[in-house]
């Protein structure tokens, strides 16, 4: 037996309860200045720590609306020209499709450029090929041709002709069958009726003027009931003025109000007035900014970040005050254990949060957007959320590497036995996972990145407990039972 296994071995290192508060005190003192320390460089560098922690995420979104275009323009024209892949995948553009009028745009561009398109005609406010199927061209002539006292508008319309149109009007009404030149010469005779002065002032279409649209109650709250009343007044109140400029506001105002009187007329024949608008895709960069719905995200995202950064700089000093506090209370032979803790405490913690950025937010995010892409909702992150998982998710690897410490520390004081972490490996591994499930988010990919690293930290930790400096079987010799 040894000789000195009676000694106490705590008899130099014995304190009253108030010295070990502090003590405490002391090394809660001393983490609290490391901290401090640690979120003052935090706070100095915490927009680039945000723009850091933001990577993983405007990375995953521009992969997922890359994805989201293939997908797109496959569905469209069955491929992705091999002249647009560089775009997507190299340049980092991606396109987006937009109806624009080609009237406006090309009047938008002769503003700057005079001479743009000057043998080109387009004549955006009257009808088109479209809104005067072939088909209803005899049908509508012979009405209005026909039109009686029981047709007030379309006998105004006729009226409103010269006798060379009204002739063309009678002869198509005979037809039983208009052909496209008929289509043709009636779209013409229209287009000419849109731009008569005073059409829209015949009491004939009052009724029409004042016509709700119910459709639009489903658009607005508050729907503009009578759209073609709104309009005819706001004719009557634009001055026709002196500048060019007013006359064609003017003329182009009365010009939508009579075609759109003309295409009431026939509600059967002619399809509801829709503009032509042409189909246009644009390629636009596949830039992502995550978005700030409070005055106060800027300024909160910061100081977490700041906080967070400060508490993975001092987190070494904080462990090495922390467990020279716990070292009073160990035998001297094993004070020593912090020297040994407090690096591979550090290394351990640091590894958790390099295992989360780098490997684990990748994956994470792709399976979440999966489930975007397949419901079709468009993921826009609000930068609080995300930087409160990007912060947070690291710091729960980082804490849950601390296992073979944690470990290694329960067998030192004889909580636990090797043998024991080798009898309840399989309880361990389920635990380790039902912790995984705690700490990560909703989703199986990061639950499984915390959880398989984990269960090899713990295999790690029976063999740190075997193999590292001052293990001994039986701490404390034999000691022969005390007498009773």
């Amino acid at each position: 037996m040894n000789g000195d296994s009676n000694k106490d071995l705590f008899e130099d290192t014995r304190m009253s309860f108030g010295e070990h508060l502090e003590d405490l005190r002391k090394a809660l003192f001393k983490s609290a200045i490391g901290l401090a320390i640690g979120c003052a460089i935090g706070f100095t560098f915490g927009n680039q720590v945000v723009e850091w922690l933001n990577r993983p995420l405007v990375k995953a979104i521009g992969e997922y609306r890359v994805n989201r275009a293939t997908k797109l323009m496959v569905e469209r024209e069955g491929y992705v020209p091999a002249e647009l892949q560089p775009w997507l995948t190299e340049q980092g553009y991606i396109p987006r499709q937009v109806r624009i009028d080609p009237a406006h745009l090309l009047d938008t561009l002769r503003e700057v450029i005079p001479d743009l398109g000057a043998g080109i005609k387009l004549d955006p406010y009257g009808l088109s090929v479209s809104q005067l199927p072939v088909d209803s061209v005899a049908s509508i002539c012979k009405s209005l041709a026909t039109s009686s006292a029981t047709q007030p508008q379309q006998a105004a319309l006729f009226k409103s002709l010269n006798a060379d149109q009204q002739q063309i009007i009678k002869t198509i009404g005979n037809k039983e069958q208009s052909t496209a030149a008929d289509q043709l010469a009636v779209l013409e005779i229209f287009n000419s009726a849109t731009r008569l002065s005073n059409f829209s002032d015949d009491p004939a279409f009052d009724k029409i003027l004042t016509a709700p649209v119910a459709d639009w109650t489903t658009l607005y709250q508050k729907p503009p009931a009578k759209p073609l009343a709104r309009m005819k007044q706001a004719l009557d109140e634009k001055d026709a003025g002196a500048t060019a400029t007013q006359r064609a506001e003017r003329d182009n105002l009365n010009r939508r109000l009579n075609r759109a009187l003309i295409v009431s007329m026939f509600p059967d024949q002619m399809p509801r007035l829709k503009m032509n608008l042409m189909p246009l895709e644009i390629w636009e960069p596949n830039i992502f900014e995550p978005q700030s719905l409070a005055a106060t995200d800027g300024f909160f995202i910061w100081l977490k970040a700041g906080v967070v950064t400060g508490l993975c700089i001092s987190f070494p000093w904080i462990f090495y005050c922390i467990w020279g506090f716990v070292a009073a209370g160990l035998y001297p032979a094993e004070k020593k254990y912090v020297h040994y803790f407090a690096p591979i405490s550090t290394i351990l913690f640091l590894s958790g949060i390099a295992l989360a950025y780098f490997f684990v937010f990748a994956p994470v995010l792709s399976f979440l957007f999966s489930f975007n892409e397949q419901l079709g909702i468009a993921p826009e992150m609000r930068i609080n959320d995300w930087l409160s998982f990007v912060l947070f998710l690291p710091l729960g690897f980082g804490v849950a590497f601390q296992l073979p410490l944690v470990m290694l520390f329960m067998n030192r004081i004889n909580l636990f036995s090797i043998d024991a972490y080798l009898a309840k490996w399989r309880i361990a591994v389920m635990c380790i996972f039902v912790l995984a499930m705690l700490l990560t988010p909703a989703d199986p990919i990061s639950m499984l990145l915390l959880a398989v690293p984990l269960t090899l930290l713990y295999f790690l930790g029976i063999v740190m407990c075997r193999f590292m400096p001052g293990y001994n079987p039986n701490p404390f010799g034999d000691v022969p039972p005390a007498d009773v």
